[in-house]
């Protein structure tokens, strides 16, 4: 077969295989490259990396459904690497909707047997009591049950549905499900950056976890207050409904004399993370009570997009209320936890 004969086969094929990206080819020629797509976005804040940015992923795509570009592992990592923010759709100057595009490629990618994670959760099937809470909360509809061969109920993850939210993470009593670490938003990577805050800043007073989803995005734009604070920081999760009551006990052991948790208010949040957060805080409060620990210590508030000046107004003056509150008296009690 001659060289223009196996190109031509080989752009057939990838049509074929690609048939629900391909519907979106209009879409994908309306990109300009502009770049407006990644300036919030928080993979490409995290790696700083041109294939990391949406724009990279749309041209990949393109590519791999016009048949110049053969899909890889690699390739399949990259596009299953988001966490469906759609800061990059409601930044596009095209109007392209960027996380629909990426949805559909994931499908196809699947199709064609690329079984890779990026930042999609994960199940240990060998500890997983199938109690479906997971399911329960999941707003994406990506986890399901389903049986196995031998008839076994287990959890299935719907890897092109999954958005990465970890809210099905947080609420998991068996503590069975994962992100692959890496991106900054697992358990132990988020207590990590607790810890080096706490460690680095001695007067650290406040640990604030702000939600990406909300007004973090703001926080990155050119006119928003400057939240540099040797008193607080502020540690960026994907979802306030990842922040569990387990997260904050270790910022008051390592140091914390208070922790804020701010996240999209009740009617804006795409995965109803605010009211799992809201429930867990509630029932922290309430034990903190039983260990003699002022409830006040742990604050909750609500931001929409372009509030962070009301943000930083809201970490300023919990400040001077944990101020008058003074470290925690009992640090032997929190240490046991």
């Amino acid at each position: 077969m001659k060289k223009s004969e196996k190109a031509i086969a080989l752009k057939s094929a990838f049509k074929v295989n690609f048939k629900r990206s391909k519907k979106w080819e209009n879409e994908l020629n309306k990109c300009i490259r502009c770049g407006y797509c990644y300036e919030l976005c928080p993979l490409y804040k995290t790696f700083n990396w041109e294939s990391d940015t949406p724009r990279a992923k749309l041209l990949l795509i393109y590519g791999m459904i016009a048949g110049e570009i053969k899909p890889t592992r690699e390739i399949a990592e990259k596009i299953f690497q988001c966490f469906y923010c759609e800061n990059c759709s409601d930044n596009c100057s095209a109007g392209v909707p960027v996380t629909d595009i990426f949805t559909d490629a994931r499908a196809d990618l699947i199709d064609a047997g690329f079984d890779v994670e990026g930042t999609t959760t994960r199940v240990n099937e060998e500890l997983c009591s199938t109690c479906g809470m997971c399911i329960s909360v999941c707003k994406s509809e990506a986890l399901t049950f389903i049986e196995d061969e031998i008839g076994i109920k287990k959890v299935a993850v719907d890897k092109a549905k999954c958005k990465g939210c970890g809210l099905c993470i947080a609420t998991c009593p068996s503590n069975v499900l994962s992100q692959r670490e890496g991106f900054e938003v697992s358990p132990t990577e988020l207590e990590a950056q607790v810890t080096s805050f706490l460690k680095t800043n001695k007067d650290a007073k406040i640990v604030a976890f702000c939600c990406n989803w909300s007004v973090f995005p703001g926080l990155q734009l050119s006119e928003s207050p400057t939240l540099i604070s040797t008193s607080y920081g502020v540690i960026v999760t994907m979802c306030s409904g990842r922040v569990t009551p387990e997260l904050v006990l270790h910022a008051f052991k390592e140091g914390a004399w208070g922790v804020m948790v701010s996240g999209c208010p009740p009617e804006e949040c795409d995965h109803d993370g605010n009211y799992k957060s809201r429930r867990r805080m509630l029932m922290l409060k309430n034990l903190l009570k039983q260990l003699n620990i002022e409830p006040e210590r742990v604050k909750l508030a609500w931001f929409s997009r372009g509030e962070s000046i009301k943000l930083k107004q809201a970490i300023d003056e919990f400040d001077k209320e944990i101020s008058k509150l003074g470290p925690i008296k009992f640090p032997s009690v929190i240490n046991y936890w």
